[in-house]
């Protein structure tokens, strides 16, 4: 939590409209209350966080943010934890690579070192 200019501190995911924290138990019991009312019952906090994570990966937040939202350590603990959602995220790599190829002027292209040897990107 980071203190806000005005006194009020800032990064609190459940504030009141002040800006102070509320009290957990008040917090858990009012989201038992309402998944309760919605028959949902025994949604937590922490699937909350993992819904949130999974909106903004679909909404197509960048992950850095979305792992900085979730104060991952690193970057890699959100691949881990939600890599599964960016199942077509490989054949979309694949088909921006192949457009900006196609579209690449003709002897724009050439080859790359890589370690000891040349990989050439076209021929």
């Amino acid at each position: 939590m980071n203190a806000h200019s005005e006194g009020r501190l800032e990064g609190l995911v459940f504030a009141n409209s002040g800006g102070s924290p509320l009290r957990l138990q008040w917090v858990l019991d009012q989201l038992r209350k309402r998944t309760a009312e919605l028959v949902h019952p025994g949604i937590g906090v922490h699937d909350l966080r993992h819904t949130a994570a999974s909106i903004m990966i679909a909404e197509g937040v960048p992950l850095a943010i979305v792992s900085k939202a979730l104060r991952h350590s690193t970057l890699a603990t959100t691949i881990n934890l939600y890599g599964h959602l960016f199942k077509d995220s490989a054949d979309r790599a694949v088909n921006a690579l192949t457009r900006a190829l196609d579209q690449a002027p003709v002897g724009q292209l050439r080859t790359v070192p890589r370690g000891d040897h040349d990989l050439p990107l076209a021929a």
